[in-house]
């Protein structure tokens, strides 16, 4: 078993200014174009079995290589924007989000999904 407690005081989640989106994820504290934050969670192989018994978390994994990760932690409330201040930074095996230009506290943080996930979701 693994225990995530992973914090980070730079974040928090609440009601997203996307409609229909659920939860977001907000700036605390001013933040600087360039600043990242780690995708924490869990790889599976690609169309592992792993990858198949995990399909209820589909919409959420990210690729990273041969890998599809499933985050678990304060990225994970990203939502997608079609004018995105984030962008998905994949090294090896590693994925972040990393900010495009500075951001105010209190500015909902986004990404642009990829074209698969927006396809096979129906996102715009």
């Amino acid at each position: 078993m693994v225990i995530l407690d992973e914090t980070d005081e730079r974040f928090y989640a609440g009601p997203s200014t996307i409609p229909g989106a659920g939860r977001g994820l907000f700036a605390r504290v001013p933040l600087r174009a360039g600043d990242r934050l780690a995708v924490v969670g869990v790889l599976v192989r690609r169309d592992s079995d792993a990858d198949h018994y995990t399909a209820f978390a589909d919409e959420y994994k990210f690729r990273a290589g041969d890998y599809l990760l499933i985050p678990c932690g304060v990225a994970s409330m990203a939502n997608h924007s079609s004018r995105p201040n984030l962008e998905k930074i994949v090294e090896g095996d590693a994925v972040f989000l990393e900010l495009l230009r500075d951001v105010a506290a209190g500015e909902e943080l986004c990404f642009s999904y990829s074209d698969f996930a927006r396809e096979r979701y129906g996102i715009r």
